[in-house]
């Protein structure tokens, strides 16, 4: 009788226990009213009503499986961003190999740099921010700009560039994503103007989207009613240019002078600069 008494007793527990596991859809621990399936307020602290400080102390894990500490709401796979300014991750060193912890791994190193696995090995992260892109040229060679033709601008010569970033004398490779200011001045050669003349100077991205794919400035020479006159013709433009990393830039040049027109044989009129925000 004894030994149905302790079958029977046993059997009801278990019946609760599961009946119990399948109707609590959410476990609050030292928490009256969690919020996901599991929370956990290590303070003991919430209460009836809870605020963004009294959470900074609670551990949650969302039903997409998101955990967050210090935060109610996590966004990420795992989310510290808690209001307390305290989110940050210890990482400690690590004597695994490269592809034993797989791409992605971060480990602390011995030698004070944290270090990250590609798969293949372990490398190591820089102490300082990279160089910010900064270039400045000039031109005093003669180039040949046609009538009404857009013609792209080569045979800069450097005097900065920062982080080897212009190349083959006439473009610009954006090493990172971000936003570039960039500048860019030229003066064609002495010689006749007709009337209603002008010159068209343009800095063109290769990037179409969010961003300007081309610059344009046009000034004029001389206005309409007046007669033709022989000067120099120069034109400039400014733009800042929201680049991804590897997008270009390069600059032109169109005019419709009427014949070819070369470009004034003086650096100190024929310039460009690029800076990195």
């Amino acid at each position: 009788m004894k030994k149905k008494i302790d079958f029977i007793y046993k059997l009801l527990t278990c019946i609760l226990i599961v009946s119990a596991s399948k109707m609590t859809a959410q476990v609050g621990l030292f928490t009256p009213n969690p919020s996901h399936p599991l929370q956990i307020d290590a303070a003991k602290d919430n209460g009836a009503t809870s605020d963004a400080t009294k959470l900074s102390n609670d551990v949650v894990v969302t039903s997409d499986g998101k955990l967050g500490v210090g935060l109610l709401n996590p966004v990420t796979k795992v989310d510290f961003r808690s209001p307390d300014n305290e989110g940050i991750i210890g990482v400690g060193t690590n004597t695994q190999t490269p592809a034993a912890a797989g791409a992605g791994a971060i480990r602390y190193n011995s030698g004070g740099f944290l270090d990250y696995s590609d798969g293949e090995q372990w490398i190591s992260l820089p102490l300082a921010p990279p160089t910010k892109a900064l270039v400045n040229a000039s031109k005093s060679s003669v180039e040949s700009i046609p009538n009404n033709t857009v013609t792209y601008i080569d045979g800069w010569t450097e005097t900065v560039d920062l982080g080897g970033d212009f190349n083959n004398d006439d473009t610009f490779t954006a090493p990172r994503d971000g936003f570039y200011l960039v500048s860019f001045s030229i003066t064609l050669a002495n010689g006749n103007i007709p009337k209603n003349t002008f010159i068209e100077t343009a800095i063109e991205s290769s990037r179409l989207t969010n961003n300007i794919p081309i610059y344009k400035t046009v000034n004029s020479y001389p206005a309409f009613q007046s007669g033709a006159v022989s000067n120099y013709i120069s034109g400039n433009c400014n733009a800042i240019f929201n680049l991804k990393k590897d997008d270009t830039i390069k600059f032109s040049v169109k005019h419709n002078i009427g014949s070819a027109r070369n470009t004034l044989n003086d650096g100190k009129l024929n310039n460009l600069s690029i800076s990195e925000l």
